[in-house]
């Protein structure tokens, strides 16, 4: 699918560093990219290059992101360089979305009715209401929620069907959990973690859902937690072909079960990983990029990386304390409009 210096038009805006991401021959990719990095343009690059000169079929790429605007921005980059046809045909969105797929097509074979609707967060809610007052467990509905997510994000291998010494001292939380999967199954409903725990339990036993699949690509892979990973491996099983962009630095997502040790449990699991960091920064000046890296490198057990500043040394940042965050906010407006004031760029 190569075309007349199709090589030079996808490479020509990369760094060194991002070329070598884009172009690498390794099965296995950990891009480790920073804030400001290019980390999005790299790896719709890699996308790119792998169709284009590599003639992967789109159809046979997976590309997981966190969220629907990030699956948006990617879809829009990668039809201006392939074509909006071509776009189309790559499997491409949030491993919701993506699971979502697999199951609407193959779920049959897990004894899933192909009609499944989806339980939101609001429906979620309301039947754990129903069935916390109904057999009076005296656990609030909210906390059996976040319960239940969770079990089910550490993946199919510590699942709430397992006794935990949590589980001991409230068996009302294993109620809960049983009878809210059976209300569920009832109403043919899956909610937004049963996708993700199903395509893992469709993908082990059949596999072929996915022996077409050459390769997999996973955006903000600091984000993903343990039943992702499993979903990543198991994507990728048949050719074992991944690349991941993340940076550990960034990983906000803890509440929501979110694994940084995913990284080197990567590296563990796929020896010959080709790691490249990204480390010119494009967005921040030396002066912020020196105050970040003062306060994040008291994380001993962090992934060692370098930041290095495309811009110059820029003004020294200033902290501010305020009473409130509406404050915050209305400071922040403030020394906007004072620096468009002044015609100086805002940092």
């Amino acid at each position: 699918m190569s075309a007349p210096n199709s090589e030079d038009t996808i490479l020509r805006s990369l760094n060194e560093a991002q070329r070598r991401a884009v172009i690498s021959n390794s099965k296995t990719v950990a891009i480790i990219a920073g804030p400001g990095s290019g980390k999005t343009h790299t790896l719709t690059s890699r996308v790119v290059w792998l169709v284009q000169r590599m003639g992967y079929r789109p159809n046979d790429v997976i590309v997981a992101t966190f969220t629907v605007k990030a699956a948006r921005e990617m879809k829009e980059r990668i039809g201006k360089a392939l074509g909006e046809e071509c776009q189309k045909k790559i499997v491409l969105g949030t491993f919701h979305s993506i699971s979502r797929r697999y199951l609407s097509i193959y779920g049959k074979h897990i004894g899933l009715d192909s009609k499944f609707g989806i339980a939101d967060d609001g429906d979620s809610k309301a039947i754990l209401q129903r069935i916390c007052k109904r057999l009076n467990l005296g656990i609030e509905p909210s906390y059996a929620r976040s319960w239940i997510s969770k079990k089910k994000a550490k993946g199919p291998g510590s699942a709430p069907s397992q006794t935990t010494k949590k589980q001991k001292e409230n068996p009302a939380l294993q109620t809960c959990y049983e009878e809210y999967q059976d209300q569920l199954a009832r109403s043919n409903l899956l909610d937004y973690d049963d996708l993700l725990v199903k395509c893992v339990e469709l993908l082990r036993e059949h596999p072929v859902c996915v022996s077409n699949v050459q390769t997999v690509l996973i955006d903000e892979y600091q984000d993903t937690n343990g039943i992702q990973y499993e979903l990543m491996r198991l994507f990728a099983q048949a050719n074992k072909r991944i690349t991941i962009v993340g940076d550990p630095d960034q990983s906000i997502y803890g509440w929501r079960s979110a694994e940084i040790r995913n990284l080197y449990r990567l590296l563990r699991d796929y020896p010959n990983t080709d790691e490249i960091s990204l480390e010119e920064n494009y967005r921040s000046s030396q002066s912020i990029l020196d105050v970040s890296l003062n306060v994040i490198q008291q994380d001993k057990k962090r992934y060692q990386k370098v930041l290095l500043p495309v811009h110059t040394k820029g003004a020294r940042p200033v902290l501010r304390t305020l009473k409130s965050s509406a404050a915050e906010g209305e400071w922040i407006v403030s020394e906007i409009k004072r620096a468009i004031m002044i015609t100086l760029p805002a940092h």
